[in-house]
C-alpha cells in the first residue's frame, strides 16, 4: 500500500528576536502573546483584554499564581473608571507587576486568559530568554545615540526560533533595516541598511 508524503505539523509557537527584544508569535491568528525586553529585563504578557508586565522572567510565574487575589481590587478599579473616567484604559500595579486593561474589560475571562497563555509559553519563555541573552548585540547606548546622531533608528533581525517537541530550536539570521520617522505623526520609513553610518 503506497502512502502520501508525510506532512510535518506546523509548530504552534515561534520566537522573533528583533533589536533588544523578542516576541512570542502563535501560529493561530499569529498573534503576539509575550515579549522578553534584554534592555530593561521586562517581560510582559498579552490577552485580547489587556497586558501584564513584570520586571524579570523569572517573576512571571509567581505573579500569575497570585493573579486571582487581584481581581477583586482590579473589577473595582474597572467599575469607578467606567462611571468617572474617560480612560481608555485601567492601569494598576500588583506587588512589583503591572497590569493594564482596556476599559470594559471582562476581568474573569481576562486572568483566565492570561493564565492559560502563561501555561502554553512558560517553557518557551525561559528557553528565549537564554537564547536572546547570547545574542551579541551593540550596546543599547550605542543605539540611542545613532538615533541622536543620525535621526535614523536601527532595526536589526537576529532570526527565529520555533517550538517543537519541548525544544526552542534558534535559526540565526541577520538583516538590517533603517526606520526613519515621516513628517506624518507616528508613521515611519523602513530602509534597508544601505544608508552608511
Amino acid at each position: 500500500m503506497m502512502h502520501g508524503p508525510k506532512h510535518e505539523k506546523l509548530p504552534d509557537f515561534a520566537v522573533r528576536f528583533i533589536g533588544y527584544s523578542a516576541d512570542v508569535i502563535a501560529r493561530k491568528g499569529n498573534a503576539t502573546y509575550a515579549n522578553l525586553d534584554f534592555v530593561s529585563g521586562c517581560t510582559g504578557l498579552f490577552a485580547d483584554d489587556g497586558w501584564l508586565l513584570v520586571p524579570k522572567r523569572s517573576d512571571l510565574g509567581a505573579f500569575i499564581a497570585d493573579l486571582p487575589l487581584c481581581v477583586d481590587k482590579l473589577k473595582a478599579l474597572a467599575e469607578s473608571a467606567t462611571r468617572t473616567s474617560d480612560k481608555a484604559r485601567i492601569e494598576m500595579h500588583c506587588g512589583e507587576g503591572e497590569i493594564s486593561l482596556n476599559r470594559g474589560a471582562d476581568i474573569d475571562g481576562f486572568v483566565r486568559q492570561i493564565t492559560q497563555r502563561y501555561r502554553q509559553i512558560g517553557p518557551i519563555l525561559e528557553q528565549a530568554e537564554k537564547i536572546g541573552s547570547g545574542i551579541k548585540r551593540p550596546p543599547y547606548s550605542d543605539y540611542i545615540d545613532e538615533i541622536a546622531r543620525t535621526g535614523l533608528s536601527r532595526v536589526v533581525f537576529y532570526g527565529d526560533a520555533v517550538f517543537i517537541d519541548g525544544k526552542l530550536l534558534y535559526r540565526p539570521e541577520r538583516h538590517t533595516f533603517f526606520v526613519e520617522p515621516t513628517k506624518a505623526e507616528q508613521k515611519f520609513m523602513v530602509t534597508p541598511a544601505s544608508i552608511p553610518r
